[in-house]
């Protein structure tokens, strides 16, 4: 809660932000508070739509390590190294999407390939498991984390998770072991996507 306000207090405090900023920001920090408020809620009634790949995602639970400068500076290189590895598998924006249904389905375009399956999401850990329909791969299921802030979504695994989810549709990609290699020592580091809302959801 802290946090959430001292990053309020340092946008109001900066006079070159734009009102999309202001905007942003605000819509970031009042659906923060209000998930938090809710013990996770929120969020499970907000993942329920379509969702357009934007970016990697990757994500700190351990606040010492994302507060700091070098976890900073380490997110912005695994973000990187990901990026390069996701144009490999053909996942760049508009190749990439997920569908979640509130009856608890989903489907997906990770590049070529469509997947499907069904997800359950636990409010109060934020942990969401997606089990994919048996058919040409064999995916079976994949832990994870989904966060909603403002119109974004971000899913995020552990690394061995994604590396798994990748070799699974016939991708050996040097980039995401060099990924793996670099967060391979941090505990609860987690990478994936970020997501857009498509427009008028």
């Amino acid at each position: 809660m802290k946090k959430l306000l001292l990053l309020a207090i340092l946008w109001l405090s900066a006079g070159t932000a734009t009102a999309q900023n202001w905007s942003d920001i605000l819509t970031k920090i009042g659906t923060a508070l209000a998930d938090k408020a809710t013990d996770g809620q929120l969020t499970r009634y907000a993942i329920v739509g379509q969702w357009y790949y934007t970016a990697p995602g990757v994500r700190f639970e351990s606040e010492d390590l994302g507060g700091e400068i070098g976890g900073a500076a380490l997110e912005s290189t695994a973000a990187a190294k990901l990026e390069s590895a996701y144009k490999l598998v053909g996942i760049r924006p508009g190749a990439c999407e997920f569908t979640f249904e509130r009856e608890g389905e989903f489907t997906a375009t990770l590049g070529t390939h469509k997947l499907s399956g069904t997800y359950e999401f636990e409010p109060a850990t934020h942990a969401l498991t997606l089990r994919f329909a048996k058919g040409k791969y064999n995916l079976g299921t994949l832990p994870g984390h989904a966060f909603v802030s403002g119109t974004e979504l971000q899913i995020v695994f552990p690394v061995n998770g994604l590396v798994r989810l990748f070799t699974a549709l016939g991708s050996k990609i040097s980039s995401l072991a060099t990924v793996a290699e670099l967060l391979g020592k941090y505990e609860n580091v987690y990478v994936g996507f970020r997501f857009a809302r498509q427009t008028g959801q």
